[in-house]
C-alpha cells in the first residue's frame, strides 16, 4: 500500500513538471531576446525541479518529533517555513507576469532567473541539511 501511495504522489508530481514543461516551451526561441526568455524558463524548470523535490521528501520522509523547547530550532523552522511560503509564490507570481511586462523585458528575464535560481540553490540546501528518514 505505501507503494502505491508514493507511485500516485511520483506520478502527480512528474505529470505537474510535464505540463509545466508543456507550457512554458523553454527552448522555444524568442525573436528579439533569445537568450533572456531560455534562461528564465530553464531557471524556473530548475526551481520547479527543486521544490517539487522538496515537497515529496517533506511529504515521506520528514523525521515526526515531538516539540521541544528550544528556541533555536523553532526560530530555524520559522525561517524555513517562510522561506517555503516566498519559494512557492515569488517564482510562480514571475513567471505569470511576465508578459505584461513590456519596457524592461530582458532586465525583468534575467532579474528573475537570478531569483529562481538563488531560490533553488536555497531549496537544494535545505534538502542536503535536513535529515530525513528514509524507510
Amino acid at each position: 500500500m505505501n507503494f502505491l501511495v508514493h507511485f500516485i504522489f511520483i506520478t502527480a508530481f512528474l505529470l505537474v513538471y510535464v505540463i509545466a514543461i508543456i507550457i512554458l516551451k523553454p527552448f522555444r526561441l524568442h525573436r528579439k531576446r533569445p537568450v533572456s526568455t531560455i534562461t528564465l524558463k530553464a531557471s524556473y524548470l530548475l526551481y520547479l525541479a527543486a521544490f517539487i523535490l522538496l515537497a515529496y521528501l517533506v511529504l515521506f520522509f520528514s523525521i515526526t518529533s515531538e516539540p521541544t523547547e528550544e528556541a533555536t530550532e523553532e526560530k530555524i523552522l520559522n525561517v524555513f517555513t517562510v522561506f517555503a511560503i516566498l519559494a512557492f509564490f515569488i517564482p510562480n507570481v514571475g513567471i505569470m507576469v511576465r508578459r505584461s511586462v513590456i519596457s524592461w523585458r530582458v532586465t525583468y528575464n534575467y532579474l528573475f532567473a537570478g531569483i529562481n535560481l538563488l531560490i533553488a540553490t536555497g531549496l537544494i540546501y535545505y534538502i542536503a541539511e535536513i535529515s530525513w528518514q528514509f524507510k
